[in-house]
């Protein structure tokens, strides 16, 4: 059962991967014809109202249909192999000007893509002498060429990245999905929370934590210019758009300026009151400006002080800038027990990042209540980082097909590094009470205590015997 976010609407954003497993992004505006080459074209107009994740078939001139998935068979093994083929252009029969005669019916519609393949495999001589896995990766290439077949992808984290890598990947800086998902993770990012995000990966990070949590948190987001890169929101669709998060009040942003002395712009940026009449006496783009500079104003304050509240949940920073450099000011804002997630595209920026987070620390003013007092006493404590580690996620692609299973000869050899580590407050007047022992050595201390106890002695007075009767009998004959 698919749910209304499924379907296609118009102006939706929509990827399109190909035969050949490149990916193109349109946008499903009406009355607008798609051109994907060499493998045909079509109006935006069959494809709205349909679902994501389907596949279609251009099957005449600008018009598609839904087709089937398709399926790979099960194959036998075979006593037959490859080794006396040789792979040569004189194997295929067909001549190129016959080759180009069948794909310009192809264009036309004459001619389904099945049936130029099938033409292609019989007029090859060494065809039939493959074994059949061959001849699968056979099919399976001149349909990469000749298909005219395209899987319509619905907006997502996954997509959006591996476009983006193919793309340009430096404008992401290097990021993969792989590596998101690990940063989101460490993060603990849920819906509901604050995070404090430095993303300069054209918002590719801001948009994927927005999917997570369906927009269902606050984000207040730190860029180096006037206006932040904001290209890959777009590529989730307008409701992913930096005004649509803004007036969702999910976002907040502001540049490095007003993070690092936010007191000096602010004064920069104040409006002074006006009297009303003053204020009806100015002209109309006078007044216009006037109200756009003090809405501007309000707004900015706000940001600042939801800043200097701090506080956040995470910090997730990817960023140009070393992280030794602006650390300092971002540290201060996260919460206590709270993740700073840190991502670079270079082992060694994170190692030397790591080496001074170490010995980082933070004096801050704490106060409590101590027993015995009323008041509350200043005590003195410091922030610290705990638990500081470098990762690096790395996915094994794996072609899997029935009795063709085996990973992937290539991939890509740059995948970035994250650094994590938790906020935590160490207080100088406070020690560890460490472990309790066990019962069975209590209970044994305590009996030989009691055998080692010392008492102190009574002393009682010495007496004389008293005389026995034959005593005092052998006194009297003596007298």
């Amino acid at each position: 059962m698919t749910s209304e976010g499924d379907v296609i609407r118009e102006n939706d954003p929509v990827f399109i991967r190909l035969p050949s497993e490149n990916v193109r992004f349109i946008h499903a505006k009406p009355n607008n014809t798609i051109s994907l080459g060499k493998f045909g074209s079509f109006l935006t107009n069959s494809l709205i109202g349909q679902h994501y994740d389907e596949y279609f078939e251009i099957y005449e001139p600008r018009k598609i249909r839904v087709v089937q998935r398709f399926t790979n068979e099960e194959l036998e093994d075979e006593s037959k192999n490859n080794k006396e083929l040789v792979d040569s252009g004189s194997n295929q029969k067909l001549q190129h000007e016959e080759i180009e005669k069948l794909k310009g019916n192809l264009k036309t519609g004459s001619l389904k893509d099945e049936k130029l393949i099938e033409q292609i495999a019989q007029s090859s001589t060494t065809f039939d002498k493959k074994t059949s896995f061959a001849q699968a990766k056979y099919l399976a290439r001149k349909g990469e060429k000749y298909f005219q077949k395209f899987h319509a992808l619905k907006p997502c984290m996954e997509v959006i990245a591996r476009y983006m890598l193919e793309r340009d990947p430096t404008k992401v800086l290097d990021l993969t999905p792989e590596t998101i998902g690990l940063m989101l993770t460490l993060a603990n990012v849920r819906p509901g929370g604050r995070y404090l995000v430095v993303d300069e990966s054209g918002c590719l990070l801001l948009g994927s934590l927005m999917e997570r949590v369906n927009r269902k948190c606050q984000v207040m987001l730190i860029h180096p210019n006037e206006q932040p890169n904001n290209s890959c929101l777009e590529l989730w669709g307008s409701s992913f758009t930096e005004e649509a998060l803004k007036k969702n009040e999910s976002l907040r942003t502001l540049n490095w300026l007003h993070a690092v002395d936010p007191e000096e712009e602010l004064r920069e940026f104040e409006v002074a009151d006006i009297d009303p009449e003053a204020f009806e006496a100015l002209k109309p783009r006078h007044k216009k400006r006037y109200l756009h500079r003090k809405a501007f104003y309000a707004k900015l304050k706000s940001d600042m002080e939801d800043y200097a509240a701090g506080n956040y949940d995470a910090l997730l920073y990817v960023s140009n800038y070393h992280p030794k450099t602006t650390l300092k000011y971002l540290l201060p804002k996260v919460g206590l027990s709270c993740p700073v997630i840190i991502y670079s595209p270079y082992q060694n920026t994170l190692v030397e990042t790591s080496h001074a987070l170490v010995s980082y620390t933070h004096p801050v003013s704490h106060s409590e209540v101590q027993e015995g007092t009323e008041k509350p006493v200043e005590v003195e404590a410091f922030d610290k980082l705990l638990g500081l580690d470098i990762h690096e996620a790395r996915q094994l692609s794996y072609q899997v097909l029935p009795g063709r299973t085996h990973p992937l000869m290539t991939q890509r050899g740059d995948m970035g590094y994250i650094l994590s580590a938790i906020k935590v407050r160490n207080f100088n007047n406070i020690l560890a009470a460490g472990r309790f022992p066990k019962r069975s050595l209590r209970a044994k201390n305590s009996k030989s205590a009691k055998r080692t106890k010392t008492e102190t002695p009574v002393q009682t007075p010495v007496t004389e015997p008293a005389d026995t009767p034959m005593q005092e009998a052998a006194e009297a004959c003596a007298k």
